[in-house]
C-alpha cells in the first residue's frame, strides 16, 4: 500500500471512530437526561409557599423511583403551558383548564389526581365586614378573578355566574385578574376588590396557617363541584417511567408519618389514577365558553 493510500485509510478510520465516539456520547447524554425529570407547577401562590409544598414531594418521588426531580416555578399559567410545549418541562401540575389545553395541543398524559380533585369547588369571597347576602348587591362593584387560565379562579366561577345570567363585564364596574388565588384573597381583604373568586382549598389552608385571619375575609358562597387539578406527563417519557412515577404517588399513605406531612402540604388525603375522561364535562364547558 502506498504512503498516500495509508494516509487516506487512517483518515477514514479516524472519521469513523470520531463518529462512533460522538454517537456514544450522545446516547450517554440522552440516558442521563432521562434520569432527571423537570417538574413544572402552576404559580397559584407565592414561590415560597410553592417550594415548601412541593419540594418534599420531589424528594419522595426521587426516593421511590431512583430518578432526579427538578422543581420549576414559572411566572404565569401561560408560561407553564409554553414550557410544557417547548419540552422544558416533562411533568406538570395542571389545573383542569390548562390540562385540557396541554392535552389538545401536546398530548399531555394524565397520571394522578388528589382524592379531592374529582369534586372540587371555588369560593366567592368578600371582606370580613361586608354583610352582603345577594349577588345583586355587587352590581357595579369590582370583582377579581385569579389567572385567566385558572379553572377554579376564573373558568368555572365565570361559568356558574353565566348560569345565573350574569356576564361579569356587563354586571360589574371592573373585572380584575390578580394572577393567583392568595393574591385575590389579599385584594379582597385590602379593599382592592369587592368580590373575589378563589380555590377553596387554598383559602382554607390560608386560614389554617395564619396567612389570613379568620375575620379578614368572609366566604360569601361556594360553587357546585367540578373536576380540577391533575399531574400530567409529556408523552415523550417512556411508559415504564410514567408507571413508576404514578405508583410513587399512589403509595402515599396517611398511615405513614412522612407521607402524611407530604399529603397535608398538598391538601390531599390520598391520590387516585386519572384519565382524560375525568375532564370530559370541563372540556365541553371550555368549548362552550367564548373569549378563552
Amino acid at each position: 500500500m502506498s504512503c498516500t493510500n495509508k494516509i487516506r485509510t487512517i483518515g477514514l478510520l479516524l472519521v469513523v471512530l470520531t463518529g462512533f465516539v460522538s454517537c456514544f456520547i450522545d446516547k450517554e447524554e440522552e440516558k442521563t437526561s432521562l434520569r432527571t425529570i423537570k417538574v413544572g407547577v402552576l404559580p397559584d401562590e407565592s414561590k415560597t409557599e410553592l417550594s415548601n409544598r412541593y419540594n418534599p414531594l420531589m424528594e419522595h418521588l426521587s426516593r421511590e423511583t431512583g430518578l432526579q426531580f427538578e422543581l420549576l416555578i414559572p411566572e404565569s399559567y401561560e408560561e407553564l403551558l409554553n414550557m410544557f410545549h417547548d419540552d422544558k418541562v416533562d411533568f406538570a401540575y395542571f389545573g383542569g383548564f390548562t390540562f385540557i389545553k396541554a392535552y389538545l395541543t401536546d398530548g399531555a398524559v394524565p397520571l394522578v389526581m388528589r382524592n379531592v380533585d374529582a369534586r372540587f369547588s371555588s369560593y366567592f369571597i368578600v371582606k370580613g365586614d361586608n354583610l352582603a347576602k345577594s349577588l345583586s348587591e355587587f352590581e357595579g362593584k369590582i370583582i377579581s378573578f385569579g389567572s385567566k387560565l385558572s379553572t377554579s379562579g376564573h373558568l368555572m366561577p365565570r361559568f356558574f355566574l353565566k348560569e345565573k345570567e350574569i356576564i361579569p363585564e356587563d354586571f360589574f364596574s371592573e373585572v380584575r385578574y390578580s394572577g393567583s388565588h392568595d393574591e385575590t384573597a389579599y385584594w379582597v381583604r385590602d379593599g382592592k376588590a369587592n368580590l373575589g373568586v378563589a380555590n377553596s382549598k387554598i383559602i382554607n389552608s390560608m386560614f389554617r396557617d395564619g396567612r389570613l385571619e379568620k375575620n379578614a375575609i368572609r366566604i360569601f358562597s361556594e360553587t357546585p363541584p367540578y373536576a380540577n387539578y391533575v399531574w400530567a406527563m409529556t408523552s415523550r417519557v417512556e411508559p415504564m417511567i410514567q408507571i413508576k412515577i404514578r405508583d410513587a404517588f399512589l403509595d402515599l399513605s396517611q398511615e405513614n408519618e412522612k407521607h402524611r406531612k407530604i399529603l397535608d402540604g398538598l391538601n390531599a388525603t390520598y391520590f387516585i389514577p386519572s384519565s382524560v375522561d375525568d375532564f370530559s364535562r370541563l372540556k365541553l364547558i371550555i368549548e362552550k365558553q367564548s373569549g378563552f
